[in-house]
């Protein structure tokens, strides 16, 4: 038990890892922040700044917190941060696509 800790009249793991998590946990903390990442971004293919990112690091860590799930602050961070490239993609897809379809929508205008 030496990893291991009471708080709130609960044992909480202190060592715990973003792969211990339930499914539905880890999808909904990445989606989280997949969500303000792409909102905060001003250019689609440039990574945000130091700050921002910490920013929306905080904000989600908080949104863990209240849903209660327990995982430490690290742990979070590293996957945010392994997760960043993927984000960026997704967002550059998402914008090219955006850009066929509305290049699309004149010509079906004019059939």
């Amino acid at each position: 038990m030496k990893n291991h800790t009471y708080q709130n009249g609960r044992l909480l793991q202190t060592n715990k890892q973003f792969s211990a998590l339930k499914q539905k946990q880890k999808e909904w903390i990445t989606n989280e922040l997949r969500q303000r990442y792409i909102s905060a971004i001003n250019y689609p293919y440039t990574k945000l700044r130091p700050k921002k990112r910490d920013q929306i690091l905080n904000e989600v860590y908080d949104l863990i917190e209240e849903e209660e799930i327990w995982i430490p602050y690290g742990e979070v961070k590293r996957h945010y941060f392994s997760k960043i490239p993927s984000f960026i993609r997704k967002n550059k897809k998402m914008m090219q696509q955006e850009g066929k379809e509305a290049a699309d929508t004149p010509q079906k205008e004019l059939e």
